[in-house]
This record gives C-alpha cells, structure tokens and sequence, in this order.
C-alpha cells in the first residue's frame, strides 16, 4: 500500500489587529507629543492641516501644549481603548439605528445648537409676560453666547479628531470638519437650560434632560466623543449661570426705578 504524503501546513497567520489596538502601539517620533502621534494613527485618511508640528512645551497624559508660530494648540488625543470615555462612546453609538430614530435624533441634535433655544426664547418672551420676557432673553443670549465662546474661541484653540475619523464609528448625517473638543451643541443646549432654569426651578428636571438628550444625540450620530460633550456641558452651565444673573440683574433694577 503506498504511504501517504506528509500534508504540509502552512504557518498560522497572526490576527490582524484592530484599529484601536494599532492606535495604542504607536510612538511618537522624537520631538513629537504621545497626543499628536495618537491622532495621527486615528486620522490616516484625512490628517488636519493645523495640528502642530514643533515639541511640545507641557504634557500631561493624553493632553499636550504646543507652541507652534507663535500660536498656542492643545491637543487632546482621542480617547484610547478600554477607557471610560471609550466604551461610553461604543455604548451610545452602537445603540440600534433606524431611519425614523436616526431623523427624529438628527432634529434634536440640530435644535440644540442654538436654534431650537433661541426659539423658545422667543415665544416665551411674547407669551410669559414680564418674567417670560426676561427669561427668554437670558435663555436666548446663553445659548448664542455658549455656540459663539465655543465654536469661535474655544474650539480652535483645541486640536481633537472627530470620532469617525478612521474608526469604526456609525455616522450619521454630515461629517463637521473642524475638531471635536468641546461640542458646541451641548454647550449651547446646557447654556440655555441652566439660564431658564433660574426662572423656572420647577423645570429644571426636564429642561436639564433635554440638554442631556442634545449631548447624547452628538454621541449617537458619530460626531462627537462623550468626554466632549461633557465639558460642552459644563462650559454651558457656566454661561448660562452668567446669563440668568446678567438678566436678573436688569430686571431687579427696571424694578427698582418703576417703584421710585
């Protein structure tokens, strides 16, 4: 009986590893911040023309200071894997998508960044009488104020990809092409929530729910990270804060000057 041919096998390929895990093994050249290398690796298909290119002067974490041309830049390196921050990100993205719930998500995510506030703002001013006049300026001003603080002087001072930039991210809608850090919808959302609430405390639970409900659409639809959206949040409370005092204020005088 003839003998059977040894069956030759082939070597086992090793498994090919996954974007987040290839994020993780980079390191920085020489001169260049473990931030800027990380963002590098998340964003091989479109790399940001204004992310610095000179050492950084601080670092701390995922978080470095340049000083490039005379201009400062942050930048924030994406949250790694295994992180809080991470697998909040892959929780409220990964939440089932459905045409109906992607439409009725994307609305509220367009409302909060400022319009659906500013509107609100104004009906209550023409329908709550002298209190509802105030109210409505304080929550209109606070929403304009946090998108315009956001969006003009915070956010370019921060170097952030977006989080479906080379990831596995769900996006839906447009993909913005400044940076991440902070969300600006959120602060706008938080900004106005926090100035109608000083008018209406009874409120607060649900018009701090909608705020939340703002933050967690920009998670959803793939545009932001949750660490984001939340100092989005705090930047807004703080603004609102000054907001609602900035109108009380003027209101407590408008009141002083009919009773004299």
């Amino acid at each position: 009986m003839a003998a059977k041919k040894p069956v030759s096998r082939s070597p086992a390929k090793p498994a090919a590893k996954s974007k987040n895990a290839e994020a993780e093994d980079v390191k920085p050249k020489d001169g260049e911040s473990k931030a800027v290398a990380a963002t590098k690796a998340d964003d091989k298909d479109a790399k940001p023309k204004d992310m610095p290119t000179t050492a950084p002067v601080a670092e701390a974490g995922p978080v470095a200071v340049h000083v490039d041309g005379g201009a400062v830049a942050v930048v924030v390196a994406p949250p790694g894997a295994g992180g809080l921050d991470r697998r909040l990100y892959e929780l409220i993205n990964g939440l089932p998508h459905t045409a109906t719930s992607d439409r009725y998500v994307s609305v509220m995510s367009d409302l909060g960044e400022g319009l659906g506030w500013v509107a609100g703002g104004i009906a209550l001013g023409i329908l709550g009488g002298s209190k509802g006049r105030r109210a409505g300026l304080a929550t209109a001003f606070s929403s304009l104020a946090a998108t315009y603080m956001v969006q003009v002087r915070i956010k370019p001072l921060f170097r952030r990809v977006r989080p479906f930039v080379n990831r596995e991210a769900r996006v839906v809608g447009i993909r913005p092409p400044d940076h991440s850090f902070p969300s600006g919808h959120t602060a706008s959302s938080f900004a106005g929530a926090t100035a109608l609430a000083f008018y209406y405390p009874k409120a607060a639970p649900l018009l701090y729910g909608l705020a939340t409900g703002v933050g967690a659409s920009r998670v959803h639809l793939g545009v932001h990270f949750p660490s984001d959206a939340a100092v989005g949040g705090v930047i807004g409370i703080g603004i609102g804060t000054f907001g609602a005092w900035l109108f009380m204020r003027r209101g407590g005088r408008a009141a002083v000057r009919r009773s004299s």
